[in-house]
């Protein structure tokens, strides 16, 4: 009798056992029918910060292309880093400010903000900055609106200070064109882009005077 009662236990904990086996490849089957459609965050429109396909020039537009190279200009008149030699190479004639500035903004630039530059590299201190919207020009007048944000870190590997924020507003006079710089040796534009050379250069963008200061 012990014998049969422990038969049809058996039989019964392997119907169980299937059971389980059935339920669980059930589930799985239903799993494989799922469709997965991926996302990919795009935080730029350069190639080097987006997975796909970069925008071409016309989908960026005009406009596009002016308030991406006055952020450019922006972040190369003001940003700092702990590296007193950087300084030095901005100050260059071949420098991307340079290149993007009328002789007198450079030299207006290199007289005021460069020492303050170097002072904050000199301190090992950090400053980034960014324009907080697009630019625009008010009708009928010969600036543009420039708001910028400036975020300084004052102590070097210390992440409890808080950076020091401040906000101004430039008003520039720029001269653009949406098209590459003229009259210039398309092999020697190649090689200075093969190099390493800053795009913004390369676009007949100029800015001839800053305000506000």
């Amino acid at each position: 009798m012990k014998k049969l009662i422990v038969f049809l236990s058996s039989v019964v904990l392997l119907g169980l056992v299937g059971g389980a086996i059935y339920v669980t490849g059930a589930i799985f089957d239903a799993g494989r029918t799922q469709q997965i459609v991926p996302y990919f965050f795009q935080p730029n429109n350069m190639s080097d910060q987006r997975p796909g396909t970069p925008l071409t020039a016309a989908e960026i537009g005009d406009s596009g292309f002016l308030n991406m190279l006055v952020r450019r200009y922006v972040a190369e008149y003001f940003y700092a880093v702990p590296d007193p030699e950087n300084i030095a190479s901005r100050m260059r004639p071949a420098s991307v400010l340079y290149r993007m500035s009328a002789p007198a903004v450079f030299d207006e630039w290199a007289q005021t903000q460069a020492p303050v530059i170097q002072k904050l590299a000199d301190d090992r201190s950090m400053r980034i900055a960014h324009v907080i919207d697009d630019v625009y020009r008010p009708q009928d007048g010969q600036y543009w609106v420039v708001n910028y944000e400036l975020v300084t870190w004052t102590t070097p590997n210390d992440f409890s200070v808080v950076p020091t924020v401040s906000r101004g507003t430039m008003y520039m006079k720029i001269e653009y064109a949406p098209t590459m710089r003229q009259m210039v040796d398309i092999d020697k534009l190649h090689d200075y882009l093969e190099r390493g050379g800053d795009p913004a250069a390369v676009f007949q963008f100029t800015v001839t005077e800053i305000q506000g200061l």
